[in-house]
């Protein structure tokens, strides 16, 4: 039996008069064939804001009208709203379909297009959608491109049809640059947004559209005066030796429009834009081969274009000059003090209130950063160093054990079948086989290929993912199932261990630093509130327990601090430790603790 969504040649649907309609297809014998009903998906994606929703309501349309003359039933709809198909992998849609067509039982057995770049226009991600869908035995169906990926003779197709859809992009890419490259040299706009700028359109003198409307031909750049106000005010708070952290905490008080980081104002500081020089294609975005997104690189620069305008200054020679000058030597000043933090908790820390980071703000005292550089959290809470990585060591040290004993009630799992020697060498023949076929796609990409040799490449590449087909589709193992597996471990070993980790930790700060960032995922830290001060050694009431009434009881600071963790705090705090089940099994192993088998995963369980 023939597959139920097979079409032999490319169709077109034609809409002479609302309410009726007719398939027009080369071949007779498809159109009058009826396949047997079967259960579909439609997915719909338009790229950018410039094009509308109804755009995707027309593919749904063209899908619609193909399902109710073949008699398949739609019963699933995903779709994306103005994103590119340049990656599969930014497609929330296109991701939600996959994963339903992915579980068992499939909800449905194909995802229909209206034309297949809908579905992606990557020849990668394309090729690599159909295959696991394949896999799963749900086909693609591109109804205006006549292509059905259940039929074995449309592989080609598919592969020729993706790689025009990618050099499409690529195309588009160009010449959406080349167009810049002109609106950047009659001095208008290219895009992005810099504070204390705004654009303006431009219209064509006598030019309208058919509604009357005059005719934009770009953007010019002008000067926002309320915000080129407050960038007046940054650039003289620092040229006054005030610094970002201190400016944005002004401005933050000044306005709640707005939240200013420090960061934010040191590029400001160094745009050259403010004294009228603007410049285009210094960056070229390109999207990354892993993640899919889009990351910029610096071209040469020779490439670089420039252009003076005074009209658009808003920062003098002078202030501009003194601000680069301080700039440059505070660069020089720090250059030798900047360096990576060694602190055991550091990255470790997080404030409850804000969701940030707490690191090292004064001399060895931890607080949050947003609040400190922002002013954006509520969170005041001073801790002296010592203190919070005194009482983590301590808790870490009481409570290792249970975890340990967590770890031994959760492995009671099975050996993952990843493990079988069989598995290892069939994912090596994928990984040279996957790597031979993209090796030829990319002499394809490239033109360098033409005529027979090109249709012999394709050849060559469609017999390779055959391959890998048929090894993703071979058992992962024919042994018989593995035993449930056991973590093992001596209560005696991790009770010396855990009595000599606390000096372990203090002694190597790098090791322990590792230990630590391998063994627990994150520390909370709960503003308290106040809280009463007193002596922990005569239990006098003291507004602040200070060094000099320590060193009335003969104790230093440092020794105060590790006796009596409390002392650290500068209000009421509650610390919670968050382990990692993963990092303790590994550090288990590492140091000794426990014997686990082979392919162990601990489950993810509350600790």
């Amino acid at each position: 039996m023939s597959p139920a969504l097979r079409g032999s040649k490319p169709f077109e649907i034609h809409d002479p008069s609302p309410g009726s309609w007719t398939a027009a297809c080369p071949d007779s014998r498809f159109a009058a064939s009826r396949e047997a009903s079967v259960k579909i998906a439609f997915y719909g994606r338009y790229s950018s804001d410039n094009q509308r929703d109804t755009s995707i309501e027309d593919q749904r349309r063209v899908v619609q009208r193909w399902a109710d003359a073949h008699g398949h039933e739609l019963v699933a709809d995903f779709s994306d709203a103005a994103v590119s198909g340049a990656s599969a992998r930014l497609l929330n849609g296109l991701q939600g379909a996959l994963r339903s067509a992915f579980t068992k039982p499939a909800p449905f057995d194909a995802i229909v297009v209206d034309q297949l770049s809908r579905l992606s226009r990557d020849v990668g991600d394309t090729d690599a959608i159909i295959k696991r869908l394949r896999f799963f035995g749900v086909r693609v169906v591109a109804v205006s491109d006549g292509i059905d990926t259940g039929d074995d003779t449309t592989k080609v197709s598919v592969t020729v049809k993706s790689l025009v859809n990618e050099l499409y992009l690529d195309d588009l890419r160009k010449t959406t640059k080349r167009g810049l490259d002109g609106r950047f040299l009659k001095g208008y706009a290219t895009g992005g947004r810099t504070y204390g700028y705004r654009s303006e359109p431009v219209h064509e003198p006598g030019r309208s559209d058919s509604h009357g409307r005059p005719i934009s031909v770009g953007y010019r750049i002008t000067i926002d005066p309320a915000e080129a106000a407050v960038v007046c005010q940054i650039f003289r708070l620092f040229r006054e030796g005030l610094g970002e952290k201190v400016i944005a905490k002004r401005l933050n008080l000044q306005s709640s429009h707005r939240v200013w980081r420090p960061n934010t104002i040191y590029l400001m500081l160094q745009n050259s834009k403010y004294v009228g020089r603007f410049y285009f294609n210094r960056r070229e975005w390109r999207k990354h081969p892993e993640t899919g997104r889009r990351v910029y690189r610096w071209r040469p620069r020779d490439q670089w274009e420039s252009r003076v305008i005074n009209a658009l200054r808003i920062i003098d020679d002078e202030v501009w000059d003194a601000v680069q000058r301080r700039l440059q030597t505070r660069k020089r000043l720090f250059a030798r003090r900047r360096s990576a933090t060694a602190h055991l908790l550091s990255g470790l820390l997080i404030c409850d209130r804000c969701g940030g980071r707490l690191s090292i703000l004064a001399k060895d005292y931890y607080g949050c950063r947003n609040h400190v550089e922002s002013g954006t959290c509520p969170n005041d809470l001073r801790i002296r160093r010592e203190a919070i990585e005194e009482l983590v060591i301590r808790a870490l040290a009481r409570h290792l054990p249970e975890y340990i004993e967590s770890l031994r009630i959760a492995a009671n799992r099975r050996l993952p079948r990843s493990q079988d020697p069989q598995v290892a060498t069939r994912r090596r023949q994928l990984i040279h086989l996957r790597r031979q076929a993209e090796g030829i796609m990319g002499a394809i990409q490239q033109g360098r290929l033409q005529g027979r040799a090109l249709q012999e490449a394709l050849a060559t590449y469609q017999r390779l993912w055959a391959q890998v087909e048929q090894l993703e589709q071979e058992p992962e193992s024919s042994g018989p199932e593995s035993a449930p597996m056991e973590i093992h471990y001596d209560r005696a070993v991790v009770k010396d261990f855990v009595s000599r980790l606390p000096e372990a930790l203090r002694a190597d700060v790098g090791l322990g630093r590792e230990f630590l960032r391998e063994t627990l995922q994150h520390v909370r830290v709960t503003d308290g509130g106040k809280r009463r001060r007193t002596c922990p050694i005569c239990d006098q009431t003291l507004g602040k327990v200070t060094p000099q009434h320590l060193a009335l009881h003969g104790v230093a600071p440092r020794e105060g601090y590790l006796r009596f963790p409390e002392l650290g705090f500068t209000k009421g705090a509650r610390l919670v430790i968050q382990p990692s089940p993963e990092g303790l099994l590994n550090t288990g192993k590492v140091f000794g603790l426990v014997v686990a088998g082979a392919g162990f995963e601990p489950a993810t369980f509350g600790l």
